[in-house]
């Protein structure tokens, strides 16, 4: 589901960070491209502009010798749990080659927001049960929704995607919490593969209450993992100092 926004610069210049992956295109007033390439967020001021990395490109290069009546059309990723995709066009206010090259562009009247997920997705690291097409086997679960999940598995795992299973937490409750549903993506991940899970049943009891337990305890894990940190930190200063 993609559910489509807008906001003020104001409102999202600060949901983005500096060094954010950016596209970045140019285009003629008759809207036919002249370039497109990578780019990223240099950074901001509030009310007067934003800075972007010109892209390396000899074409690029003569096409900045005169801007004036291109139009700029720059497209990213943000941080959100929501996977957004953001979208915004604007101009070129000034070529700059020091001391980095790099483009200052006019504040865009607004910002459009692609919503790629209808539900709110959040970093999980546990170990769970999958059980697939009669197998049982254990998966690390990467992160949970209240639409679906990722989960990380070893790649002699042959997974299609289409596919139905079981994934099956335990330890969260007194009793085993089981939710079935349909392999919506298959992707290679480091030496095994991510499997992108879409939920037969949506946004029920079960599922807040799973959720709610999971965010705790991974709060719970963090917290006690800096407070390690922070120990053998004061440890380690305190045996440098005597």
């Amino acid at each position: 589901m993609i559910i489509t926004d807008t906001l003020t610069p104001a409102a999202f210049l600060p949901t983005i960070a500096v060094g954010s992956a950016l596209s970045f295109e140019l285009k003629y007033k008759d809207k036919i491209s002249a370039f497109s390439g990578p780019s990223k967020l240099i950074g901001f001021r509030d009310k007067k502009y934003i800075l972007l990395e010109t892209p390396s490109d000899p074409e690029l290069s003569k096409l900045l010798n005169d801007p004036s009546g291109l139009q700029v059309v720059v497209k990213g990723l943000n941080c959100s749990r929501f996977g957004e995709i953001f979208v915004f066009k604007t101009h070129i206010l000034s070529v700059m080659h020091r001391p980095e090259k790099m483009l200052a562009v006019a504040l865009p009247d607004v910002v459009n927001i692609h919503r790629m997920r209808k539900f709110a997705r959040y970093t999980i690291s546990r170990i769970v049960q999958l059980e697939i097409d009669g197998r049982n086997t254990l998966a690390k679960l990467a992160d949970f929704s209240l639409g679906g999940c990722a989960i990380r598995t070893a790649a002699n795992l042959f997974v299609d995607q289409g596919e139905v299973l079981r994934v099956v937490i335990n330890s969260l409750f007194h009793e085993p919490v089981c939710f079935d549903g349909v392999v919506a993506s298959v992707s290679s991940h480091g030496e095994g593969i991510q499997l992108g899970i879409q939920f037969n049943e949506t946004a029920t009891d079960a599922l807040k209450n799973t959720l709610g337990r999971l965010i705790v305890q991974a709060d719970h894990i963090s917290e006690a993992t800096a407070s390690v940190t922070t120990s053998s930190t004061t440890e380690t200063a305190a045996s440098v100092g005597a």
